[in-house]
């Protein structure tokens, strides 16, 4: 048991080391700032861009480590130590697990989140605007009853289904309440968790003959494995509904609404510029995209067509995105 202790010690070592990615022009004489995200998908890839984008438009000198923890929180805590080993000046984490770790690890230095839907229940604030000690961030958070009700309105579903990572405390937070929503609206709601991405398929198989429809919302493992959960329901001329725009991008959803993740990054990055100038993470305010410029739309009318659904010129002309003959139109 010892040996087996040491050689997976051992494995995790070297996958923090060799798992940075340092900036071309690394300078010692420059701050660090590491970012670490929990998986390798879309929505957490936009709010890392969005971040990097930001230092690099306010001209900010600093090196940048970049982690992924590949869905694993043994690596996650592995990034943590290497973080705190490193003296990283600002540690970012990106989605609810993966900043829980760095909470955890790292005592005193300055945390930033993004891609997080409820950091109270993830242990690391005191309210939904206030971090706790050495912590601050943007949540993710999603309208769930508003989107609901919108979705209702473009197809009269009385049963929804939805799939959720039972590990995540975003999701169990979310699932809450979606409860509350489906409650209020006369909805019934059929759900079924999952622990890995490999159990989407399975799950979905099970549940396509009990909904109407499928409602995602921002959960990891869902987005990571998006198609999974579109092909098994499309077999059964079942529609599926995103609270989350990136993950439908490669189409399946008919309908998805979400927030900019890539936005979410950007201000993100102004919350750590401000650290870097010397406020303490605890002093700003935990922020949420709440403009509606930053709120999107996508109709696949591929999906939709398959379905018999009309998507009507008006909707269309509302959208950011569209989907057409398999190709991905921006507006």
């Amino acid at each position: 048991m010892k040996k087996i202790f040491i050689i997976s010690s051992l494995i995790l070592a070297l996958f923090a080391v060799n798992g940075c990615k340092k900036n071309a022009n690394y300078n010692p004489d420059l701050p660090t700032i590491g970012i670490a995200k929990l998986i390798n998908h879309n929505s957490l890839n936009d709010a890392e861009r969005g971040i990097i984008d930001e230092l690099n438009a306010q001209g900010v000198k600093v090196n940048i480590q970049q982690l992924d923890a590949n869905g694993d929180l043994g690596n996650a805590t592995a990034i943590a130590n290497k973080f705190k080993t490193d003296k990283v000046k600002v540690a970012v984490g990106i989605a609810t697990p993966m900043t829980a770790t760095l909470y955890n690890v790292l005592d005193n230095t300055p945390i930033v989140f993004t891609a997080v839907t409820d950091p109270v229940m993830g242990g690391f604030a005191t309210s939904i605007t206030q971090g706790k000690k050495n912590i601050t961030g943007v949540i993710d958070a999603i309208p769930i009853k508003e989107q609901l009700e919108e979705f209702r309105k473009f197809y009269n579903f009385k049963r929804i289904g939805v799939i959720y990572t039972s590990s995540e405390a975003n999701s169990i937070s979310m699932i809450e309440t979606t409860k509350k929503a489906c409650d209020e609206l006369g909805i019934e709601l059929v759900l079924q968790s999952i622990t890995t991405p490999a159990d989407l398929k399975q799950a979905a198989e099970s549940m396509v003959d009990r909904v109407d429809a499928f409602y995602c919302f921002t959960d990891n493992s869902i987005a990571t494995a998006m198609s999974a959960l579109t092909e098994t329901a499309m077999q059964k001329k079942i529609p599926v509904f995103g609270g989350d725009i990136t993950p439908t991008l490669n189409g399946g959803v008919v309908y998805a609404l979400g927030y900019s993740y890539y936005e979410m990054g950007r201000m993100t990055g102004k919350q750590i510029i401000e650290i870097l100038n010397g406020k303490k993470a605890e002093e700003l305010p935990i922020l949420s995209l709440k403009d509606e410029k930053y709120y999107n739309k996508l109709f696949d009318l591929d999906a939709a067509a398959n379905l018999g659904i009309t998507v009507s010129d008006e909707m269309q002309k509302k959208a950011t995105y569209l989907i057409k003959n398999r190709q991905l139109i921006q507006k």
